[in-house]
């Protein structure tokens, strides 16, 4: 499937986007589960474990951002400014995670308490060398597990209600069925203009045209 331009504006507020940058139409898929699919705590892999980052300075943030996301063209943190993603951190609500295995960085994952009584997995992934070890499913499922055994702080304290999430036509094709498989169920899909690098554009379109036919040879009879 293609992906047109549209209007290159920021969708959220209206704001012309960055050079380099280029809004096209995203079909989302949104999933939730109303309950506990993982009641017991997985089995964290040998060298591996799972760190909160509390605050953690913008750069030290966009580099595991863009570490797991860059292969997928995330831009969502990219784009905001520097005071308006150290608030967004700065809130004890949002719950910043990374994966490590041995010294090395294997993933991360992104939690927004700041509904009561629900939990959104906002961003989910692995680096591009750890892909395909069985870390993901370690992770999705301590996520889930943690999302609903645990509260956020603050007044507004309650137990988790709902877990959600959403993946889109630009993620990685075992998305979905990942998510399926975890215990998710879609309620609802959409599409509308998401921003992304241009060059991620151009390389997805790249791969997603056919490849032209092999040329026949010609074959010369003797007259």
């Amino acid at each position: 499937m293609s992906h047109p331009p549209v209007d290159e504006t920021d969708p959220k507020d209206g704001a012309a986007l960055p050079p380099g940058y280029a809004l096209v139409a995203v079909r989302t898929t949104h999933l939730e589960m109303l309950e506990n699919a993982v009641p017991v705590a997985p089995e964290t892999p040998p060298s591996c474990g799972v760190e909160r980052l509390v605050r953690p300075p913008l750069d030290e943030y966009r580099a595991l951002f863009l570490a797991v996301g860059g292969e997928w063209g995330w831009t969502g943190r990219l784009l905001m400014a520097d005071e308006e993603l150290a608030d967004l951190l700065d809130d004890d609500r949002i719950e910043v995670w990374r994966l490590s295995s041995g010294t090395q960085v294997a993933g991360f994952i992104e939690l927004d308490r700041r509904i009561p009584g629900e939990v959104e997995i906002v961003y989910f992934g692995l680096t591009p060398e750890f892909i395909g070890r069985g870390l993901g499913g370690f992770l999705l499922r301590w996520a889930i597990h943690h999302a609903w055994t645990s509260v956020g702080p603050g007044p507004d304290v309650s137990s988790t209600k709902r877990l959600w999430l959403h993946t889109c036509d630009f993620d990685s094709p075992v998305a979905l069925p990942f998510y399926k498989k975890a215990g998710f169920r879609v309620f609802e899909e959409s599409e509308g203009p998401e921003a992304y690098p241009e060059a991620h554009i151009a390389l997805r379109r790249q791969r997603e045209r056919p490849p032209k036919p092999a040329a026949r040879p010609i074959v010369r009879h003797p007259t």
